[in-house]
């Protein structure tokens, strides 16, 4: 296989994907969902959505923003060092 790339991937097992913290951020009348999760042991990611919602948010204004990031300060030390 020449000029291929081969990635070895660890298999996806469930239980090792753990949500480490949750706030949720009202903003006007929106509420906001801030997550710290890690997926198959993995390092932490962060997930915003909003309430009663099923997509994640993709587009945030600057004090939406800000507000988001001070929820996130306060859960970043409950993630475990990678």
């Amino acid at each position: 296989m020449e000029g291929s790339i081969i990635r070895a991937t660890m298999a996806y097992d469930p239980q090792l994907d753990k949500e480490i913290g949750t706030r949720e951020v009202a903003v006007g009348d929106a509420v906001y969902i801030v997550a710290l999760r890690s997926y198959n042991g993995g390092e932490p990611k962060v997930v915003i959505s909003m309430k009663d919602s099923r997509f994640p948010v993709r587009r945030l204004t600057p004090d939406v923003f800000l507000k988001i990031a001070d929820a996130v300060r306060e859960l970043a030390p409950a993630a475990p060092a990678a």
